[in-house]
């Protein structure tokens, strides 16, 4: 369930142009902003993340591998969550992992983008709590000239070939990172800019806008901030 203008509803209701409750990482401002795009994919894994607010109050998210919720100060992957880790609600508080379960089933998970923030907040279907904060994802653009890298393994191949090699630091959206002499690359998660690469010259500056060194396309020619 996605927190809107009109209340909770189903992510599969929800149509381009709705207004869903949103919120700025950079600021910290909260606010509605419309849907530009929904879709959906197909899995073959389902993640159950069992959460608590602390104060009597349990709710089941039931999310693929890849969507990034936001988790001490970074976005991770609901598939490398793990007991413990804490979750934010729409108020500013904290909910915590109690349990993660991972089934062989599919699942039909549906995302948005969101225009602006790039950001929303979810709940379980029977939960009365809060929704927690999750990050959108904006839709697959795949050109000869600038792929997007859905996930770790692709971009591990293609920053091989690049001379790249896998570290062992992450970045803050958790991609991996790869480094060559004093350059690290990791993918484009969101791909506003239709990139396939952010560079920097160390793993922290990946982070931020401000002190990456751009966007770049798969043959990290630059192409933008």
């Amino acid at each position: 369930m996605v927190k809107t203008a009109d209340g909770y509803k189903a992510i599969a209701r929800i149509r381009t142009g709705d207004r869903v409750f949103a919120k700025d990482e950079a600021s910290g401002k909260t606010g509605y902003k419309p849907v530009t795009a929904r879709y959906g994919n197909p899995y073959q894994e389902t993640v159950y993340i069992e959460i608590s607010d602390g104060i009597g109050n349990n709710q089941t998210l039931i999310s693929n591998k890849i969507h990034p919720f936001y988790s001490q100060g970074k976005w991770i992957q609901a598939g490398r969550l793990k007991k413990g880790d804490t979750l934010l609600s729409e108020s500013g508080a904290k909910q915590t992992v109690q349990n993660i379960t991972f089934k062989q089933q599919p699942l039909k998970a549906y995302n948005l983008t969101v225009a602006d923030w790039h950001t929303y907040f979810v709940k379980g279907s029977q939960a009365e709590t809060e929704g927690v904060w999750v990050h959108n994802a904006c839709p697959p653009r795949k050109t000869p000239s600038t792929p997007v890298y859905g996930n770790d393994s692709e971009a591990y191949a293609a920053a091989k070939k690049l001379g790249y090699r896998k570290i062992k630091e992450r970045t803050r959206n958790d991609a991996a990172i790869f480094k060559k002499g004093k350059s690290y690359i990791s993918r484009d998660v969101d791909s506003h800019n239709g990139g396939a690469w952010k560079e920097a010259s160390s793993p922290k500056n990946l982070n931020r806008k401000e002190t990456r060194n751009g966007t770049f396309d798969k043959n990290l020619n630059r192409i933008g901030d």
